[in-house]
């Protein structure tokens, strides 16, 4: 669970941890945050939801419109409404509630449950713990009497409050990344991120190959394990499933990438590399896309998990390159560290854009 707290902070709570993270500024606070859901949450979430959120929980979703369900999903309270966003995003759908329509809610607590109701909908959700549980729901109530204390406001535009919180560089076309990878991801992003040499330490090859296998064909049911041989386990097998793909990076473009790597001026040589990034498929960009910001948070937790961005790279070169040289090691270990300023700063790549063109007038 995590929670917007006064003084620029905010508080995770885990099985077996509490955390309170502080930052200089509200800006600041939201940038850190971002970077920690996007690679939790499952796709479909919006920057509109984020960026307002006061709670977001991982629920169980017990009972949708009369209908008894069991499914995982991630919970998010933001500033006007409430929003359900299943961990198999392929077989559910996303649920979203304006705050103006709840008819009722209320809680359960010997059983850690949330009940929300609207005129044609009515959705059940239990809590791990019942203190998550009792946050959230508090959390809801302040959040009712401030929009009923609030004037009333002119409507996002559809196009705002759809802004995807995974979004690429070309936002008329941003792809997709694999059902496989995006599992990984978040098994990892929950079990492993303080696991000592995580994508260093190798998995068990019989195991591994049998997760590979199982990731090719259902990755939905795959069957990743929690424990810190499991986490490595699923490492080795995410690294094995990127090998086996088409390459994310094109052989016929893997010496453009060599050249970029070498370019002394570091304004220039990013550049450079969001040129890159426009040449590739939607598909390959958007996996790329996912698999840099989940080694960031990685690397985010270095002191913990002894991976920093450098430690990391040299581990991934020969996945993504299917070789190891100098160079590549440096601009992966750039792709890692300033993952947002290469993925997520379509303003910027705007102006690039203007700047060429107006060159080349």
């Amino acid at each position: 669970m995590c929670v917007f707290r006064p003084a620029h902070e905010f508080e995770m709570v885990t099985l077996s941890d509490q955390l309170i993270c502080a930052a200089d500024n509200q800006d600041e606070l939201l940038s850190h945050l971002v970077y920690i859901l996007k690679v939790i949450l499952p796709g479909g979430v919006s920057y509109a939801e984020v960026g307002a959120a006061s709670a977001v929980s991982k629920v169980c979703l017990v009972e949708e419109g009369g209908a008894s369900s069991h499914s995982d999903a991630w919970l998010l309270l933001w500033e006007d409404g409430v929003s359900v966003h299943p961990v198999h995003k392929h077989t559910q759908q996303s649920l979203r509630m304006e705050l103006s329509t709840l008819s009722h809610h209320e809680m359960h607590p010997s059983e850690n449950i949330i009940t929300l109701v609207t005129a044609d909908r009515s959705v059940s959700l239990r809590f791990e713990e019942q203190r998550s549980c009792q946050s959230w729901f508090n959390h809801l109530q302040r959040a009712l009497t401030n929009q009923r204390a609030a004037p009333q406001r002119p409507a996002a535009s559809h196009s705002a409050a759809r802004q995807s919180l995974y979004p690429v560089m070309d936002v008329r076309s941003r792809g997709s990344v694999p059902p496989a990878i995006e599992r990984c991801i978040s098994h990892i992003t929950i079990h492993g991120l303080k696991v000592e040499g995580v994508y260093r330490r190798c998995g068990l090859a019989v195991k591994v190959n049998r997760l590979v296998e199982a990731l090719m064909t259902s990755p939905s049911s795959a069957p990743l394990e929690s424990d810190e041989q499991g986490v490595l386990d699923s490492c080795s097998a995410l690294k094995q499933y990127v090998r086996q793909l088409e390459s994310l990076i094109p052989d016929r473009e893997q010496q453009q990438w060599l050249h970029a790597a070498v370019i002394s001026d570091e304004r220039s040589r990013f550049s450079a590399y969001r040129r890159l990034l426009r040449q590739l498929p939607d598909d390959n960009r958007a996996t790329l896309n996912a698999l840099f910001g989940h080694f960031y948070m990685v690397q985010v937790f270095s002191q913990v998990n002894k991976m920093s961005a450098h430690n990391l790279a040299v581990v991934l070169v020969p996945t993504l390159f299917q070789t190891l040289n100098q160079d590549l090691l440096r601009l992966t270990r750039e792709f890692i560290f300033h993952h947002t300023l290469l993925f997520l700063t379509a303003d910027g790549e705007q102006r690039e854009e203007e700047e060429e063109q107006i060159t080349v007038f």
